[in-house]
Order: structure tokens, then C-alpha cells, then sequence
């Protein structure tokens, strides 16, 4: 699973990375410690040109009676994503990059609890395979998002037993286009190779500090 990470880049940086172009009603906060229902940043693909946005994490289905299922959804797995009516919409036609400094994961030992920072070896941005969607409420419209996990790789295999799906760079076009065909988005939903990441272990000070746990 991926329930915390952080997004620290600046936003030139991101830009160039990515490759978007800017829309002046976009609005960015780094953040070392992004967890459900906070807004993440992403990039969409409209007509051909990739913009940033900012979606709510934990996905809103649009039948969705309130936003409480959110808290359920920050997550999709990746072989089930084609077939779950709360993603399944998304997954053809909502497709969105999510961008992030490191993630979190928690290795459990015993009753205790050892958080590791995880990050791409190479210093670049991590990128994971998202999904959104928007919810009408009455006259207010939540866009909300979700990141894909798949099995994990050996480096992770000794932290947990997910891990999001992490996509390289000469991904990126394939999975935005809103063209591509369920089959060959599948083949992209697989665990990165563990060289490309490091795992440290941290404290867990820093996420009692802001009242987050795991």
C-alpha cells in the first residue's frame, strides 16, 4: 500500500520534469507528510497537453452517497483496478501522473513498528500511476484521486507486501493517453526494479509531530 509520502520539489522543477504547461488557478503547498484526504498535486493529459492539478487523496466513485469512502479508496490494486466499479471508469479514461519526493512504508517487528523513507536512487521524482475522478455534492464538485499498488519488488518485499506501481519517464505518454487499450495499460502495472530505489530507516518522530501514525 502507499498511505503517507512526500512532495518537497519545486514547482520550476516539476514543470520541467513533467513537462506541463501552467494554469494560473493551480495552487502548490510542499508537504513532507501528505496523507488521505489532503490534496495531492497531479498531472492530467487534456487534448494533447499535459496541466497540473490538485486532487483530494482517496478516491470518490461518482455514485458514492458521501466522501467517507475516500478513506477506503487511496489506494486501487493494480489487478483489480479494470473490473472495480469505484475504478473502473477512471481506469479508462482518468488516468493521471502523481508526483512525489519519497514515500512511506511501515515494517512491522513484533508489536512495534519501523518506518523506512523510500526514494528513487537517481534523486528524480518518483511517479505513480494515479486515477481521479470527480463527485458532485449538491453544487460543490471534489476531484479525488488514488494511486495504484502492485505486488511489491524484492527491496520492498522485506518492508511490506505492496508497493505502489512506480512508472518511468518513457511511460508517462502512454499512460495519459486517453486512447491506450486496457491491455497494454496493464503491462505497466508491475513492481519497479528494486535497484532503482533506496529505503532508509527513520524515525517516527516526525509523524507523531503532525499527529499522523500508521
Amino acid at each position: 500500500m502507499c498511505g503517507r509520502f512526500s512532495l518537497v520539489e519545486a514547482m520550476y522543477d516539476l514543470q520541467q520534469y513533467y513537462q506541463f504547461e501552467m494554469r494560473e488557478d493551480f495552487l502548490y503547498t510542499p508537504n513532507r507528510n501528505l496523507s488521505p484526504s489532503q490534496q495531492a498535486a497531479a498531472i492530467v493529459q487534456v487534448n494533447g497537453h499535459r496541466y497540473p492539478a490538485s486532487f483530494r487523496w482517496g478516491l470518490i466513485p461518482p455514485f458514492a452517497k458521501d466522501e467517507k469512502i475516500g478513506y477506503k479508496t487511496f489506494n486501487a490494486r493494480s489487478e483489480t483496478v479494470a473490473e472495480k466499479p469505484s475504478f473502473r471508469k477512471a481506469f479508462q479514461s482518468k488516468r493521471c501522473l502523481i508526483p512525489a519526493s519519497s514515500f512511506y512504508e511501515w515494517k512491522k517487528s513484533g508489536k512495534d513498528k519501523q518506518p523506512f523513507e523510500i526514494k528513487r536512487r537517481d534523486g528524480e521524482p518518483i511517479t505513480f500511476a494515479g486515477l481521479w475522478e470527480s463527485w458532485r455534492h449538491n453544487d460543490e464538485i471534489v476531484r479525488s484521486c488514488t494511486i495504484l499498488t502492485t505486488e511489491p519488488n524484492d527491496l520492498m518485499a522485506d518492508i511490506h507486501n505492496r508497493m505502489p506501481v512506480i512508472l518511468e519517464r518513457n511511460s508517462f505518454d502512454q499512460w495519459l493517453d486517453p486512447e491506450e487499450n486496457k491491455e497494454s495499460l496493464q503491462k505497466l502495472l508491475k513492481p519497479c526494479a528494486s535497484e532503482l530505489l533506496t529505503a532508509e530507516a527513520i524515525s517516527g518522530d516526525r509523524f507523531k509531530k503532525s499527529g499522523a501514525s500508521q
